[in-house]
């Protein structure tokens, strides 16, 4: 116990003299964290204080190593696994000092802690097994190092995402380092526990200098460290009990920054269709900020829903196993009753956008199938004509309203070509101009009516992939007909380039046959036709 106790007291006194130390280099080298929109401070704040706990923690760590006594030996027993949790948290410590000088990209961070964390599953530190008392056990197989990896960084993920608000993230990272070190001490795991205790006293050393309003941030260097070491940690201890609590109390204790995660990625993807890196300001603590909580305030109210559940697994610990699946639900219950109060989104806006994001993505599917299609025709066309018969068939798949092809030529546009959609829905329409160069001179251009259909996103795509197609396939050949073509139901006839351009005009959506003026309806009396054009 004296052990326990100046590892925890030693690595506090290390980090509190650490902290400034590291502050007046930042301020020096401007290493600081300027304000901005998604930020709650007004002020420039160092964001290195990572390197003070993590100094503070490896200075106290090691020389345990050389103790003549119980705790020292359980050390040395457990060296490859420690040695290598050590050195994989000073890699990813380096990675996020990096990205607080300079820049890192996510997926290279992504990368990075991955690599990490095969590093533990390479040490022996794997999910081998799960069980729930007596009367359930899960052997993972080939799956232990897929689940450690994954349960790895999620927890760092979780812990670099959370560091929102001043003391949020290392005050949550002090109950979860408590929380873990008392179920290695439950477990007779000493050498886990001195490692928690380590990582505790560090955090509480920079609470002191981090805590509202902060004088330092912990940086990306300072939350992936933690976040790394809680989750390789707990991994270590559960691996040596394989009981489903190992994992269920860091589970519980983490259940804000984990949930909070999880509720920003599903929206993030699912509902808005961003980047799972993208940042935003709808986390916990921005939600609870909108209420009108100060930043105190909702620190000490997430502190509170931390303890509840960290108490919750601590039952688990000492109940029956009866129980464990009972106080799991309880804990989980609570977190969820708070992100869904809190999450701002209604379950109806939330179903409508997954209906509107579902049609898009199957609409941009057939828009993708047609497009690519119409590449394999426009590629094959030898003649004008067969150009022309695959952009309309193109347009039709992809419900345009109509496609008109002009032709410039000595100062003068005249229109060549005109296909209508055979039936035209009631709704608006966007107008497409794409003027087509040859040796820098405009001589071709297309006119499209896209219908917009409610959707400005697919008709945005749908005019990209004409102009990317007539940006490969131009005209293959210049037109010297003096008739214009036009599609209609019983086939092409020729209209008088004089009425054809008397008669086009702009598009208001609506069904292009019977319109007055409408270049069908010239047509028809000719050909002593009613139907629609095609």
């Amino acid at each position: 116990m004296k052990t326990y106790t100046a590892v925890y007291f030693g690595t506090v006194l290390v980090a509190m003299a650490l902290v400034p130390v590291v502050s007046r280099l930042a301020k020096r080298y401007r290493i600081v964290d300027a304000p901005g929109p998604r930020k709650v401070h007004q002020t420039p704040i160092p964001r290195i204080g990572g390197i003070a706990f993590v100094v503070s923690t490896l200075a106290v760590v090691l020389p345990v190593f050389l103790l003549d006594n119980q705790i020292g030996q359980s050390f040395r027993q457990q060296q490859m696994q420690i040695v290598v949790l050590l050195a994989a948290a000073s890699f990813l410590f380096a990675v996020g000092l990096i990205d607080d000088l300079a820049s890192v990209r996510g997926r290279t961070k992504l990368l990075c802690l991955i690599g990490a964390s095969l590093a533990v599953c390479a040490s022996g530190a794997t999910l081998r097994s799960i069980s729930v008392g007596t009367w359930f056990e899960l052997q993972t197989g080939w799956a232990a190092w897929p689940l450690t990896v994954c349960w790895i960084a999620m927890i760092t993920v979780c812990m670099n995402l959370i560091d929102g608000l001043d003391g949020l993230a290392a005050g949550i990272a002090a109950i979860v380092c408590a929380t873990v070190a008392l179920l290695a001490y439950l477990t007779d795991q000493a050498a886990m526990v001195v490692l928690m205790l380590a990582l505790l006293g560090s955090v509480t050393g920079f609470l002191f200098f981090n805590s509202h309003p902060a004088k330092i941030f912990m940086g990306d260097s300072g939350s992936m460290f933690l976040g790394f070491l809680i989750g390789a940690g707990s991994v270590v201890c559960q691996a040596k009990t394989s009981t489903a609590v190992g994992l269920a109390l860091p589970f519980l204790a983490l259940g804000v920054p984990i949930f909070d995660t999880m509720f920003a990625v599903a929206r993030r993807r699912v509902v808005e269709r961003r980047s799972a890196f993208a940042p935003d300001r709808k986390h916990l603590h921005h939600r609870l900020l909108d209420l009108g909580l100060t930043q105190r305030t909702v620190v000490l109210v997430i502190y509170a829903v931390t303890l509840i559940n960290a108490g919750l697994g601590v039952l688990m610990l000492t109940s029956e196993s009866s129980w464990t699946a009972g106080l799991l639900a309880g804990g989980l219950l609570v977190l969820l009753s708070l992100f869904v109060f809190l999450s701002g989104d209604r379950p109806y806006e939330i179903l409508r956008a997954l209906s509107r994001n579902w049609k898009i993505m199957q609409e941009t599917r057939m828009e993708q199938r047609s497009f690519e299609g119409a590449q394999v025709k426009m590629r094959d066309a030898k003649s004008f004509d067969a150009w022309w018969e695959t952009l309309c068939d193109m347009g039709g798949r992809m419900h345009f309203q109509s496609i008109e092809l002009w032709s410039r030529r000595n100062g003068q546009s005249e229109s060549v070509r005109v296909w209508y959609a055979p039936v035209v829905p009631s709704s608006k329409a966007a107008q497409l101009g794409l003027p087509l160069h040859a040796n820098g001179v405009a001589k071709w251009e297309v006119k499209a009516s896209i219908g917009v259909n409610g959707c400005l996103e697919l008709g945005g795509r749908q005019a990209m992939l004409l102009a990317r197609l007539m940006d490969e396939f131009p005209p293959p050949e210049p037109m010297t007909e003096t008739e214009v073509l036009v599609r209609t139901p019983t086939g092409p006839i020729e209209v008088p380039r004089k009425r054809t351009m008397e008669a086009m005009h702009y598009n208001d959506g609506r069904n292009a046959a019977g319109r007055k003026g409408d270049i069908y309806s010239h047509a028809a009396e000719r050909h002593g036709n009613s139907g629609n054009a095609l």
